[in-house]
């Protein structure tokens, strides 16, 4: 049979073509002893599995990768058998089901894109302090390997050559606050590897205060119980509490304590409830643990959804750590335009780095710093640490609370006489004694490299830092440890978008309490930042001393006549303190006004003199929540006068 040439053409192009769909559709089987490697700024995870089976490398998560020698971002993972064509990489966030592309590729899980691994030896370089703070001066030694050229620059000055190891002495000759700048760079036939390091000289004296404005909340919360300020000990952060020790408790809360529990319809809503946090360090770490309770089967069994979806892993939803080290820029949680990521939080007790990431850790980790004047600015890149540089780790997982028990009053809603701040001196039930489910308890691990936060273990040692830790929901905070009572003034009213929720999901929260602290209780001077905290009461300038006069004072010849007493009643003072509306009364509708003002709606008869409560020559949010606790009864530092 003759075929044409045209005809034979067809049928090779579609043989082709076919050939060429088959292979895009098969995927490459691993065979035992292959590597397969993920660049990512934390310890993934590697599953694997068969396609249609379920034959797998590990039970889910998978196995944790290890650091290739010489890399500062890159892992590795050897396959253990001849069977598997699936892969995920997870730990923070997880990726979509891969299919597995063949021996030697990498997997870049910032840019989620595959590319060839090149395992020559390309040089490697070693610095024993990469970065951070300093007082006086910084000692570093640098070691290089496997190159056939090194040097160093210091601020960008001449070329140093690196003949294996060098030791150096930096920063002894600049100004506290200033900083010095370690650039290195290694060559061979492979390729070259650069490090930068940046070391910021810190100053000698701290601090007066911690900035807070409100004692502890006491009671059956605690902060620092029994003086306790975490241990130093390396912690495994793989979603497994066997490294934490009871110890190491920072900050008590309460179970069944968050703002639905004090409204009668709100309990079909997942609640965020903290209830305990831990702290540890090593040389390298700051390690974080918060539990947090979900006692909806005991309190509203019949609001199914807070059971089944209750784990908070599923959305995408903001936390807050707010630390303090002592060694950056003041912030209060205000940015230029309002609160990081629209939150609503601010606080008084001093922050300088704020580590923000989402429930799920889809979003984020990122760690913030304030500019000189106190302001966050999520897109400006000195004063943010990106999700791929960060270096944190984040595990989360169900079980029983380290302490073994879940206090709390066992009873939710108006109904059950529930109100705002009644878990403080309740006598307290343990949830697991009535039948509660420790499965539907949560809790979340988290690391942080010290150089990140610009400090060191011996920081942490010598001088402590202070951490808070913050749920929100919608644009407001829902729990925080330690405890501040505003995460509650507003749980009762309805949220304005949506009447079966509380209204504590959009109101502006102020904290006042102190941070709970780590290593250390707050010294005064220890450490100081570099801008110096928002006055709260002072004025902007302190008032000046009245000079003595030059001459004596002329005595008079007569003497004065005394005064009378005025026949009519003295005029009242031109401004009650908190009477934003100017009705001559100190009430929640002067906290109305204010919030519209902030929000640039129009607001008539608006005396802004009285609003500045804290006399800061602005009317800010915290002027607000300064009405609202002197309303409530809670003491506060200026004098508001409340009918």
């Amino acid at each position: 049979m003759k075929i044409s040439k045209k005809l034979l053409a067809i049928i090779l192009a579609v043989m082709m073509m076919a050939s060429m769909i088959s292979v895009a559709i098969v995927n490459v089987s691993a065979l035992a002893g292959d590597k397969i490697y993920c660049r990512a700024s934390f310890v993934p995870n590697c599953y694997m599995w068969k396609k249609n089976t379920e034959e797998n490398n590990h039970a889910w998560p998978g196995v944790p990768m290890t650091k290739v020698s010489g890399e500062t971002d890159v892992y590795e993972y050897t396959v253990p058998a001849d069977k598997f064509d699936m892969v995920i990489f997870n730990g923070n966030g997880q990726t979509d089901d891969l299919a597995y592309p063949g021996a030697n590729k990498l997997y870049d899980y910032a840019t989620r894109t595959w590319s060839d691994y090149s395992t020559d030896p390309v040089p490697v370089i070693s610095v024993s302090n990469e970065g951070g703070g300093f007082k006086g001066s910084v000692d570093v030694t640098i070691t290089v390997t496997d190159a056939d050229s090194a040097y160093y620059t210091i601020n960008g000055g001449s070329q140093t050559a690196i003949n294996g190891t060098v030791n150096l002495t930096l920063g002894a000759d600049i100004a506290e606050g200033e900083s010095v700048k370690l650039d290195i760079s290694a060559t061979n036939t492979y390729g070259t590897v650069t490090k930068s390091c940046t070391y910021k000289k810190r100053s000698t004296t701290g601090p007066a205060t911690d900035g807070s404005t409100s004692d502890p909340v006491g009671g059956n919360y605690a902060t620092n119980p029994n003086n306790g300020y975490g241990k130093r000990k390396t912690i495994t952060v793989d979603g497994n509490k066997s490294d934490w020790e009871s110890s190491m408790l920072i900050a008590q809360g309460v179970a069944n304590d968050d703002p639905r529990v004090y409204a009668h319809w709100s309990m079909h809503e997942i609640g965020f409830d903290d209830y305990a946090m831990y702290a540890a360090w090593d040389d390298d770490n700051l390690y974080v643990m918060y539990e947090m309770a979900n006692v909806q089967d005991i309190v509203a069994p019949g609001e199914d959804y807070p059971m089944t979806q209750g784990n908070l892993w599923i959305n995408n939803i903001p936390v807050f750590m707010y630390i303090f080290t002592g060694n950056g820029n003041i912030t209060h949680g205000e940015t230029a335009t309002g609160t990081l990521w629209n939150s609503g939080n601010t606080f008084d007790a001093h922050a300088d780095h704020i580590v923000a990431y989402s429930t799920n850790a889809s979003n984020g980790p990122f760690i913030f710093t304030a500019d000189d004047d106190g302001l966050l600015n999520e897109d400006d890149p000195n004063l943010t640490i990106a999700r791929a540089d960060t270096g944190i780790n984040i595990k989360w997982g169900n079980g029983k609370t380290l302490s073994g028990t879940l206090m709390g009053i066992p009873k939710a809603g108006t109904d059950n006489k529930r109100v705002a701040g009644d878990s403080v001196n309740a006598t307290l039930t343990d949830f697991y004694s009535k039948g509660h489910k420790a499965s539907m308890d949560m809790f979340y691990e988290i690391s942080i490299p010290l150089k990140n936060l610009d400090i060191t273990a011996t920081d942490i040692e010598s001088n402590g830092i202070g951490i808070m830790k913050l749920s929100t929901f919608g644009t407001s905070g829902m729990d925080c440890l330690p405890y501040d009572m505003s995460m509650s003034d507003n749980a009762a009213k309805p949220y304005s978008a949506d009447s079966s929720t509380s209204m504590e999901k959009e109101d502006e929260d102020h904290l006042t309490v102190p941070m709970a602290r780590i290593g250390k209780a707050f010294t005064p001077g220890a450490v100081t930042p570099t801008n110096p905290p928002k006055p709260t009461e002072a004025p902007t300038d302190p008032p000046k001393p009245t000079e003595a006069p030059t001459d004596p004072p002329v005595q008079p010849t007569d003497p004065p006549v005394p005064t009378q007493a005025p026949t009519e009643a003295p005029p009242a003072p031109a401004v009650l303190l908190g009477d934003a509306d100017d009705d001559g009364i100190v009430s929640i509708f002067d906290v109305t006004k204010i919030q519209r003002y902030l929000s640039g709606v129009p607001v008539p008869k608006f005396n802004a003199a009285a609003a500045d409560v804290d006399g800061v020559d602005e009317v800010t949010i915290r002027d607000a929540t300064f009405i609202q606790r002197a309303i409530a009864g809670i003491a506060i530092p200026y004098n508001i006068i409340v009918e």
